[in-house]
């Protein structure tokens, strides 16, 4: 990494205090922290997990550890190597955490996707197959909040989980239990089909 982006000069303005540097050295690392995080995922924990959530912890840590003088950078690459020392212990707690009791996502059993659904809305269904989704999401979104209908139509768009987060003004969390309760739904209905 090259001093030139100016990496260190913020880190050092941010050690000073200087609130404002706080976001564009977040901005210099986040794409490419994002991106390594998604990468160390295994596709079942990032069904949970996406590696902006683990950026943003990322750099919860730094900033907070960097405020106390905990670290003491002095070129770029020093920078760039902690942040991905960080990076790649928090996947690694992500990974513990989803795979002990409650929470294995080993355990989870996949009868279907959501995929399925979007597979569905992009080929252009005859009248019985159309009818046929329509009572199927009906039944995926009986007695749930409105809100969910919205997540769900998103979802359908083809809108990531983060865009769908930021565009209802709600957490990533939120949308990933949303989905995620409206995919149990919807494997119940397909076993019932079964």
């Amino acid at each position: 990494m090259n001093d030139t982006l100016g990496a260190t000069e913020l880190y050092h303005r941010w050690c000073a205090g200087d609130e404002s540097a706080a976001t564009p050295l977040f901005e210099l690392f986040a794409q490419r922290l994002a991106a390594l995080a998604d990468k160390q995922l295994s596709a079942r924990l990032a069904r949970r997990v996406e590696g902006e959530d683990i950026v943003q912890s990322v750099f919860r840590t730094f900033f907070r550890r960097s405020a106390r003088g905990e670290f003491q950078i002095q070129r770029s690459a020093e920078l760039w190597q902690l942040l991905v020392k960080i990076t790649l212990a928090k996947v690694r707690s992500q990974a513990r955490r989803h795979t002990s009791g409650k929470r294995d996502v080993g355990a989870e059993v996949n009868v279907g996707d959501e995929n399925w659904l979007l597979a569905a809305v992009a080929n252009e269904p005859g009248p019985e197959e159309a009818a046929v989704l329509v009572e199927q999401i009906e039944a995926i979104l009986e007695g749930l909040p409105a809100g969910y209908g919205e997540i769900l139509t998103l979802r359908l768009e083809g809108h990531a989980r983060s865009e769908i987060a930021d565009r209802l003004g709600i957490s990533r969390m939120t949308v990933h239990r949303a989905l995620k309760l409206m995919q149990q739904r919807l494997d119940r209905i397909l076993q019932e089909l079964a």
